[in-house]
């Protein structure tokens, strides 16, 4: 693979993963997308304290839109780097550690539930597909 990134160290085994760089990218892309949702959660949280009640709804319902995004990207997140172990795994020969892929499979196929339509948290959800 080229420009491959190198994991080491992942439990009790020494270990090397080759990652090539658009899977690099994409996982990075990814997990930033959580932390610019999840990460910004406990930081509205505080801003609702000093606001009235209707900030505070403004900041709880905004809270629930970085949730529901949040989960989604680390999902995607999530999903994605599971292929890259299971890949890896294969790849390595290693025979001694348990698979989960059929739990992992199975898991992928459980959505979640999409909130009710023309509610804040299904428009916020659609204006960012879209931008």
């Amino acid at each position: 693979m080229k420009n491959a990134h190198t994991l080491e160290n992942v439990g009790k085994k020494n270990w090397q993963a080759q990652i090539d760089e658009e899977t690099w990218l994409e996982l990075t892309r990814l997990f930033e997308r959580v932390v610019d949702t999840l990460g910004v959660i406990a930081p509205v949280l505080e801003l609702a304290k000093n606001k009235n009640a209707t900030g505070k709804m403004r900041c709880f319902r905004a809270v629930a839109d970085l949730a529901f995004r949040g989960q989604r990207a680390l999902k995607a997140f999530s999903q994605r780097w599971a292929v890259v172990q299971e890949e890896n795994l294969k790849s390595q020969g290693t025979n001694d550690l348990e698979n989960f892929a059929d739990l992992f499979q199975a898991a992928q196929q459980i959505s979640s539930p999409d909130p009710p339509p023309n509610t804040d948290l299904a428009k916020a959800d659609a204006a960012h597909h879209l931008g």
